[in-house]
């Protein structure tokens, strides 16, 4: 069974596939936020005006409008999933990180600073011109729009790089890379390993790759991802492996979606097309992958509250993810042995001698 994707975001793929995501990760975004901040709680509107910001100039109904016309434009996109109705998650997603009354998260930076490498290339692409005439239009139609989404794209993924090689130098101190209670790799390995039913402590090995792993993941797949093709895929699985236990003990399955939604951009054009014709595709592969996502979020998850459940459809989407990643690199592979196996017949048949016939 196959699934054409909708066209309208983008002749891009890549921006198609990261304009179905948004809506998933903003979802974790509020559930993020509601969870933490309680904006109903009686002390919230004290803490409301406690806490500096711009949103002491504003009456407290803007925020609440703009955060409502937040959560339209992502009904919008999801629905649609056109150039508009992204636009407009772009507008209000600025206009709601300016204004949020409380302290900001590292997810919320990431989701601005990625949207607005979105906007900055098309902005400059709305000003490109010949002869009086408009080379792309709000809608992403003209003469240079695949030029204008590509560069839109190559934004995305700086941003992404960037967000994880700084990650990991946060990372790298003195109490990161102790084997003790200072770390969060320390207390996140255990955590897992105790969840997971594999064992009352976690072992030294398995510390010693939580820790250096992290170091090693957040400096240097994002890079890799983007600048070597061939290992693309391995990158991205590399990634998703990296925050499972994020999202399945460490109540944080908000972040790791918002950043996943992005991974798009980390591919080629030409990779990403073939990835589409999987994704697009059901397969025992990526509907076993989300299964099988599903079946470790269920194993792993210490309760049910609203991100391990939100995990549970993360999880789902990675599965589906990974097993078409993995199907295309064995049809790959496939596809390079029988050339490998007909080039060294061909050449087998040229060095052996043609037998002469007696006359």
């Amino acid at each position: 069974m196959s699934v054409r994707p909708m066209r309208e975001v983008s002749a891009d793929g890549r921006l198609r596939a990261i304009a179905t995501l948004l809506p998933m990760a903003l979802l974790g975004h509020t559930l993020q936020l509601l969870g933490e901040d309680t904006p109903w709680a009686p002390h919230a509107w004290a803490r409301y005006w406690r806490t500096p910001g711009w949103h002491l100039h504003l009456p407290p109904w803007t925020i609440v409008a703009i955060a409502v016309s937040l959560a339209v434009a992502t009904l919008g996109l999801a629905i649609r999933r056109t150039r508009p109705w992204l636009a407009a998650v772009i507008v209000t997603y600025a206009a709601h990180y300016l204004t949020y009354p409380y302290r900001i998260r590292n997810h919320m930076t990431l989701m601005l600073a990625s949207l607005l490498a979105l906007a900055i290339a098309w902005g400059l692409g709305a000003s490109l011109r010949e002869g009086g005439r408009r080379l792309i239009d709000l809608r992403g139609r003209g003469p240079a729009a695949r030029f204008v989404d590509r560069y839109a794209v190559r934004g995305v993924a700086a941003v992404l790089c960037v967000t994880y090689f700084y990650a990991g130098l946060h990372k790298t101190n003195e109490a990161f890379l102790a084997f003790d209670e200072r770390s969060a790799a320390f207390r996140g390995t255990q955590t897992f390993w105790i969840y997971g039913d594999l064992g009352s402590v976690a072992p030294t090995w398995a510390l010693a790759v939580a820790t250096y792993g992290t170091l090693v993941v957040e400096y240097a797949f994002p890079i890799v991802a983007l600048f070597v093709p061939r290992l693309t895929i391995a990158c991205v699985l590399g990634l998703m492996c990296f925050h499972f236990p994020h999202v399945a003990v460490m109540n944080v399955a908000d972040y790791p979606m918002l950043a996943s939604a992005f991974y798009p951009a980390l591919f080629t054009a030409a990779r990403w097309r073939l990835l589409e014709r999987e994704l697009f595709t059901a397969s025992k592969w990526n509907v076993g992958g989300a299964i099988l996502g599903v079946a470790a979020q269920l194993w792993w998850m210490p309760w049910w509250g609203e991100l391990t459940i939100f995990g549970i459809g993360v999880m789902a989407i990675w599965g589906w993810w990974g097993g078409s990643m993995l199907r295309l690199s064995w049809r790959g592979l496939q596809t390079r042995r029988r050339v490998a196996a007909t080039s060294a017949s061909q050449s087998s048949d040229r060095l052996t001698p043609t037998p002469k016939v007696p006359t």
